[in-house]
């Protein structure tokens, strides 16, 4: 028992995203004038170095009710936010972190950045959520060969999907569709009303939702269910007519990315997550 207590805290001293951003955020929500949530498309696909006084809070598998636990975290710092900033892909209405192969991140969100959205006693500690192997590996890494767990730049941007590690965009793109396609659609008005709490929140405090829906290369747009796709799509689109504050931009087969822009065939590597910052920066600069 003594030893697992010693693992606890010695894992939890071993800096990670999660409290990386907590930490930002902590200290310069306030200054913050664009806010990029959402999954892992955003968080390899958005750079805020190309884009001024933003920041990126997103992350691998985040879905809706945690990007709206950050705003009201932050609630009253977000003094100067203009801008929030988020994708709506195939797989968001269809899927929560909780409920899926990630649901282990759930304990990251609890431990490092003070949001529970469960009550689930493993998610509270990292030696009850992980296999031991995990973090007797995650001690020898950090402890032994001083690395951490911080993968993100400085502005939260996910940079280790690099191009020269890419991905078969063939195979990939056939493999993530099928993994992001829904067996049912449980989880659908559940994810409308997070999202609308979130339009609401922002609405509120008279700062303006960009929705888009990011790039991805076409072995994966063309394994797409033709109706997850479009009713996505068309809830968007709805969303877009009803609130004046709500700008939506599809970007999903925007033909200015190319092969050479994409990790796998649904996430940008360096190159294209320059391309997308670029562009979103001057979509900005339209509204």
């Amino acid at each position: 028992m003594l030893l697992a207590v010693l693992f606890e805290v010695l894992i939890r001293r071993i800096p990670n995203d999660y409290g990386y951003k907590k930490s930002y955020l902590d200290h310069h929500a306030k200054e913050v004038s664009i806010l990029f949530l959402g999954s892992s498309h955003v968080y390899y696909g958005i750079n805020p170095k190309y884009i001024k006084s933003s920041f990126n809070a997103s992350y691998i598998s985040q879905s809706f009710d945690y990007d709206l636990e950050i705003l009201k975290k932050y609630s009253n710092q977000w003094t100067h936010l203009k801008y929030i900033v988020i994708p709506v892909d195939y797989f968001s209405f269809y899927g929560r972190l909780e409920n899926s192969p990630e649901a282990w991140r759930a304990k990251n969100y609890r431990i490092y950045y003070d949001i529970n959205t469960d009550h689930k006693i493993f998610n509270s500690t990292e030696m009850l959520s992980n296999k031991l192997d995990i973090n007797l590996s995650r001690l020898l890494n950090h402890y032994v060969r001083g690395k951490n767990d911080i993968s993100c730049s400085n502005l939260g941007w996910g940079s280790n999907y690099k191009a020269i590690n890419h991905k078969d965009l063939v195979k990939s793109g056939a493999t993530a569709a099928a993994r992001h396609t829904a067996k049912d659609n449980l989880q659908y008005l559940t994810n409308l009303h997070l999202l609308d709490e979130i339009i609401a929140f922002a609405e509120h405090k008279h700062i303006k939702i960009i929705l888009f829906t990011s790039p991805a290369y076409k072995s994966y747009v063309s394994h797409l269910s033709k109706n997850q796709l479009n009713t996505t799509l068309s809830t968007i689109k709805k969303l877009n007519t009803l609130h004046s504050t709500v700008k939506y931009f599809n970007l999903l087969q925007d033909s200015s990315f190319h092969p050479q822009d994409f990790y796998d065939a649904d996430h940008l590597n360096e190159i294209g997550a320059k391309k997308l910052s670029l562009k979103m920066n001057v979509l900005l600069g339209k509204i």
